[in-house]
């Protein structure tokens, strides 16, 4: 027998190990320790009291989290992880959750629901199409790896432009902003998170780049992830505005690991695109699957 609880009536032991036994064969294999999984409730915005839990003859069996927040106004929910252990798969628990999770939105007064779920991962897929969720883009994982050929890194000093640092949360601001991405990529889901904001001659803000920076042992940045790149629109020069943010990265933190995190094709398709000019590629599992997942939207 089929029971779904609210996670907030349910011990974080039996929640993590839902958790960790729904993804023990995935694509990339997760096991969180409990600090792991408890802090992603604050870093990624989720909700015990709007995430479900589904137990089969008293057994925890799988796991749905979700996060409800107001984006100018309109709440806006996101499915941030659906988990069902192996041993209860094929039984309607994946459904019934997620029957639980939009009968809450509807209760919460949510207009739209997202969420990221793996290309390769079709029977999933096809569970939330049938429920109206609709494929809006793709999301890529790209990487780089050693040193950028000189004459790309040339382009900073080449063009006109001077930069900021900001933290991300001050690109809220910025009239080009978009929340049209994925909940993780905006700026306040990014633990850390960092802005270049590119500046005309003019002195006017024109661009920007959202990312995080990771750091070894010792506090030396190892690595770079971005999450965002975007240009005021109706600009004649939008490719080197990027040109220019990306070369003062590179050249500031020299050949680290680089790598986006479910940067949109569609949707951030100048900054995939540049990227690619400066020698990224896909990133690809130890089996060989492309990473990249599809961002799927509901409309309530």
């Amino acid at each position: 027998m089929i029971i779904i609880k609210p996670l907030s009536q349910c011990s974080f032991s039996d929640a993590l190990e839902a958790f960790n036994k729904g993804f023990e064969d995935y694509y990339i294999p997760i096991e969180l320790s409990l600090d792991q999984f408890t802090c992603r409730f604050g870093f990624d915005q989720l909700s015990v009291d709007h995430s479900f839990m589904a137990f089969y003859n008293n057994t925890p069996a799988g796991i749905m989290l979700n996060g409800i927040k107001k984006v100018k106004g309109k709440k806006h929910a996101w499915n941030g992880g659906t988990s069902v252990a192996l041993p209860y798969r094929k039984i309607g628990i994946g459904e019934a959750l997620l029957k639980a999770t939009l009968e809450r939105y509807q209760q919460q007064g949510v207009v739209e629901a997202s969420l990221e779920a793996f290309k390769v991962n079709e029977k999933a897929i096809h569970l939330y199409q049938k429920y109206g969720y609709e494929i809006v883009d793709t999301l890529l994982f790209l990487k780089h790896r050693g040193s950028f050929h000189a004459s790309l890194l040339k382009k900073k000093n080449q063009l006109t432009y001077s930069f900021k640092r900001r933290l991300a949360k001050d690109i809220q601001n910025l009239p080009f902003y978009t929340y049209d991405v994925p909940w993780k990529n905006q700026f306040d889901c990014i633990h850390d998170g960092e802005a270049f904001i590119a500046l005309d001659e003019k002195n006017e803000e024109v661009g920007y780049l959202l990312f995080q920076k990771n750091f070894s042992s010792i506090g030396i940045v190892n690595s770079v992830t971005f999450y965002l790149g975007s240009v005021k629109e109706h600009i004649s020069n939008s490719e080197d505005v990027l040109d220019f943010l990306l070369a003062t990265i590179f050249n500031m933190y020299g050949p680290i690991a680089y790598n986006t995190y479910n940067v949109p094709e569609k949707r951030n398709s100048l900054l995939v695109k540049k990227l690619k000019s400066f020698g990224f590629q896909d990133l690809y599992t130890d089996e060989g699957i492309k990473l990249e997942q599809v961002f799927m939207k509901k409309q309530l």
